[in-house]
């Protein structure tokens, strides 16, 4: 509500605010450099606004997909996205496996093979990767 986010001296937000609705859509469209990017990062919390609030539904989760989506490098999509989700670092051992059983359940549901070379996937395999 009332957000403000500048790039240096250009303001991109200036008292925005912007709301969703259950079920709805929204298609972002601007030129180059007007923040469209700085808009979608603000709202998965990416980067902080310069002043105002960001406010999100008890419950919602968003996920952010970059223009040039990074995975790390490994050998399969599985290792890489345990990776980029640092599932690797949890101590647990139960719940790294629960985590990753999970992971691979959402592969699975997606018809994405978690044994696929990354480093030879399209950017939209990528993408889709990423979605998990």
């Amino acid at each position: 509500m009332g957000a403000h986010a500048a790039w240096g001296d250009l303001p991109l937000l200036d008292n925005a605010n912007f709301s969703l609705e259950p079920g709805e859509r929204v298609g972002l469209i601007g030129r180059n450099g007007t923040g469209k990017s700085t808009l979608l990062s603000i709202l998965a919390n990416k980067i902080q606004l310069d002043d105002g609030e960001r406010r999100v539904q008890d419950g919602l989760r968003i996920h952010y997909v970059e223009q040039e989506p990074f995975l790390p490098q490994a050998k399969t999509f599985e290792e890489s996205l345990i990776c980029r989700g640092h599932l690797n670092t949890v101590e647990d051992e139960r719940e790294k496996w629960r985590l990753i059983a999970k992971l691979n359940e959402y592969l699975n549901k997606f018809d994405l093979d978690p044994t696929a070379n990354p480093n030879k996937a399209s950017g939209g395999e990528k993408k889709e990767q990423l979605l998990l």
